[in-house]
């Protein structure tokens, strides 16, 4: 009350010029004023709508603006300070009429009269004004000149936009499946649920709801769907075992149509605060999310949590690079695990929410903030962007059309992200071919990424790299043999589908390190063996009651005494580097087995190039008993 009444005090003096010529309309506005104060809004804007029009003068106009100002009607207010700008300049608009003549002028879009008004030579802020006011002549300043320089594009509303709104768009890496947000505004309640639809000959097909153990008698919004679609993270509010009005859920895929009952993350995740619009990384580690819990930078800002041993961590928040005292909403990590897509309001932008892009080190900060510009981003709301595998097609929702609606566009160059391929492995054991879950790890040959995961119960598992990526996979299971194996992606590839077959952990089984590597007439070990040599390691620390032997074999150059001595020193460098490593010596013997046990007796390169190799036999188990 004491803002309303200062705020009047100040638009009736603005007018007092013309009450001379404008006594009716003056009258009238004192009349606005009592509805006011008194509460009953629809009287004076039913009022005001029969005067605004009614006088010309420009003290007259802006006292119009600062009424739709009042009642947060942007456009209205600066079509009014406009037209006493028009008619006398500044003579007419005190300073606080100007402060809301420059706030509705950029949150409507009107970048160019804003800089206009700015560098008109009468233009002067008082000391006292509003601080924020500079803050917004730089986004001003901003949001001009970006415009200038904007790529010219247009984003195509998708056939699933309904009459409601229609909003944070998710879908799996194959592209082929979109799930996202609709809001029933026809509705007292206003119900959120989840839709889904599927790509059919390049066209999207009639959304049809998710299940009911998704979908419920509460409020859903803002989904995001693991790497291979079988993993669902979602936002329900007010749920009977909710810890705060929205918490994160969590739910799996049974079938093509049918999901698992939904969980509630827990107290880890979740708080008394708001908790909504998760994303999960490609590899199904790192969990970000928005929360307005205490903490932040203020308003909602964005967290992440890690999953460590199948546990979230203690959210952590993205700091101020990311987060400002504003909102930060809807983060979105590629499949690239690189490029981080969110929407804010604090950062210099177009006004309301705008669509930024951000970069994670090799570290996990997240930084080097640039807003992807006009027109993807506008006066309106933007956010809920998300980016396909080849890290071009983005989707996004939009309220520049009235309600939210879904759009799509194809990213300028500069901001798009890497174009990855999917893995998807099942591992099976050797004997009844059931599925084997068990820890996986996953290294470039280039030494550049590396990966970890588990495999599903069924033993499946799924991860995303760079096109043209050559790779291994380690496997380790308590229950069977140590299983390590390098692939490569051909140029074009990027789904490869791969079957690993287990043995079962027996004494005597023999378990080849094909990746150790020497050169020739040397024991020394290569950086590429050392790779395969570390995850052995860790194979060995898991399953400690094992005793192996370490053999290692030559081809048929030189004398079988030298290829002996030669043999046993390379079993000797791998067994030191186990040691290394922390596996405990008794667990450990070597020997060379020089040309004694060829596996190719083809005189070629590559066939001895087979014979050169070290294999790990088991010779005994429960070790320390």
């Amino acid at each position: 009350m004491k803002y309303f009444l200062f705020f009047f005090s100040v638009f009736l003096c603005s007018i007092s010029f013309s009450q001379n010529n404008c006594k009716p309309a003056n009258r009238k506005l004192k009349k606005i004023e009592k509805y006011i104060s008194k509460g009953k809004s629809e009287k004076a804007l039913e009022l005001l709508s029969t005067i605004k029009f009614a006088c010309s003068d420009p003290s007259f106009a802006s006292a119009i603006g600062d009424i739709y100002f009042y009642f947060k009607d942007m456009t209205q207010a600066q079509s009014f300070y406009l037209k006493s700008y028009n008619i006398s300049r500044l003579n007419y608009i005190n300073s606080i009429s100007l402060s809301q003549f420059l706030k509705s002028l950029y949150h409507t879009g009107n970048y160019e009269v804003f800089n206009e008004l700015i560098n008109d030579s009468n233009f002067v802020l008082p000391s006292n004004i509003d601080s924020g006011i500079f803050n917004l002549i730089e986004k001003n300043t901003f949001a001009f000149q970006y415009k200038q320089d904007s790529i010219v594009f247009n984003p195509i509303p998708l056939s699933i936009n309904s009459e409601s709104d229609d909003y944070f768009p998710s879908m799996p890496i194959n592209s082929d499946i979109i799930i996202y947000t609709m809001r029933d505004v026809t509705t007292p309640f206003q119900d959120e649920d989840f839709f889904i639809s599927r790509k059919i000959n390049d066209k999207w097909s009639s959304p049809i709801k998710l299940g009911e153990n998704i979908n419920s008698d509460y409020r859903e919004g803002s989904l995001s769907v693991s790497l291979d679609g079988k993993d669902l993270f979602f936002t329900s509010c007010n749920r009977p075992d909710s810890y705060g009005g929205c918490d994160l859920y969590y739910s799996t895929l049974i079938n093509d149509t049918l999901w698992s009952e939904s969980y509630n993350l827990g107290p880890t995740i979740n708080s008394k605060f708001w908790e909504s619009q998760p994303c999960i990384s490609a590899d199904g580690n790192t969990l970000f999310f928005t929360s307005n819990r205490y903490g932040g930078y203020g308003g909602a800002d964005i967290w992440m949590s890690k999953k460590i041993n199948n546990s979230w961590s203690n959210p952590v928040n993205l700091g101020p690079s990311i987060n400002t005292s504003s909102d930060e909403y809807t983060p979105f990590l590629h499949y690239d695990n690189e490029t981080f897509y969110f929407s804010s309001k604090g950062h210099h932008g177009f006004g309301g929410f705008d669509l930024y892009v951000a970069y994670v080190d090799s570290l996990g900060n997240v930084n080097h903030v640039n807003n992807l510009g006009y027109p993807i981003n506008t006066h309106h709301d933007e956010s809920g962007l998300i980016v396909s595998r080849d890290g071009l097609k983005a989707y996004y929702n939009s309220n520049h059309g009235g309600d939210l609606d879904i759009y799509s566009f194809n990213l300028p160059y500069k901001f798009k992200a890497k174009s990855v391929a999917i893995v998807n492995g099942v591992i099976l054991d050797s004997i009844n071919r059931n599925g084997v879950s068990c820890n996986i790890s996953v290294n470039a040959l280039s030494h550049t990424w590396h990966d970890e995961m588990v495999s599903d119960i069924s033993g499946h598992f799924s991860f995303s790299i760079p096109m043209g990526s050559s790779f291994s996979i380690t496997t380790f299971s308590n229950n069977h043999d140590f299983f390590s194996s390098d692939y490569a992606l051909n140029k074009n590839e990027y789904v490869k589908n791969i079957s690993i077959v287990l043995n079962r952990l027996n004494i005597g089984n023999k378990m080849d390190l094909d990746n150790i590597y020497y050169e020739f007439d040397d024991y020394s070990l290569t950086q590429e063996s050392l790779l395969q040599i570390e995850s052995f390691a860790s194979y060995l620390l898991l399953n400690s009651n094992l005793i192996i032997e370490i053999s290692g074999h030559t081809d048929n150059i030189g004398s079988a005494e030298y290829n002996y001595r030669l043999s046993k020193k390379r079993a000797k460098s791998v067994y030191e580097a186990l040691v290394l490593l922390g596996v405990n010596p008794d667990q450990l013997t070597y020997e060379g087995y020089g040309y004694d046990f060829p596996l190719n007796n083809d005189e070629s390169e590559e066939g001895r190039l087979e014979n050169r190799r070290t294999e790990i036999k088991v010779i005994g188990t429960n070790y320390g008993k």
